[in-house]
């Protein structure tokens, strides 16, 4: 039969023609060049096609592995769930935060230099003095 196992295979006629096509040049039945006329392709779209189907049946005989599929533990599905749920949430904090911080970043560039952090600091020495200084002068004239 040879080639002619094709037919009871389930597919498509049209590639079920070209791997006939392909298994007739393999058993010397067509030449290359009758096969590339056949299919319309060059002899090198040709020779490409038939490493393909020969390394599609390779990978289809390698064995697999013995017995069922291991299933998982629903339960232990459950935990994964649950954690990549805490996960989410802390990474949604996180984006937030770093969303803030580039907000106040973009309103107020002087506080992220250190320049602009010395500044801050003066300005803030100069405000609790004046006040202590304000607090000294009202509380004396009592």
């Amino acid at each position: 039969m040879g080639p002619n196992h094709v037919d009871h295979l389930e597919g498509a006629d049209a590639d079920k023609h070209r791997l006939r096509i392909v298994l007739e040049t393999i058993s010397g039945e067509r030449s290359v060049e009758h096969a590339c006329e056949e299919l319309g392709v060059s002899a090198s779209r040709f020779h490409e096609l038939r490493r393909e189907a020969l390394q599609a049946a390779l990978d289809g005989l390698a064995p697999g592995a013995a017995g069922r599929p291991k299933h998982e533990d629903p339960s232990a599905d459950q935990e994964r769930l649950k954690a990549l749920e805490r996960e989410n949430r802390e990474l949604m904090l996180e984006l937030q935060a770093s969303y803030t911080r580039t907000e106040i970043a973009l309103a107020m560039p002087h506080v992220l230099t250190s320049e602009g952090k010395a500044e801050i600091k003066k300005k803030a020495r100069r405000a609790r003095r004046a006040k202590r200084r304000g607090s000294a002068e009202s509380g004396g004239g009592i």
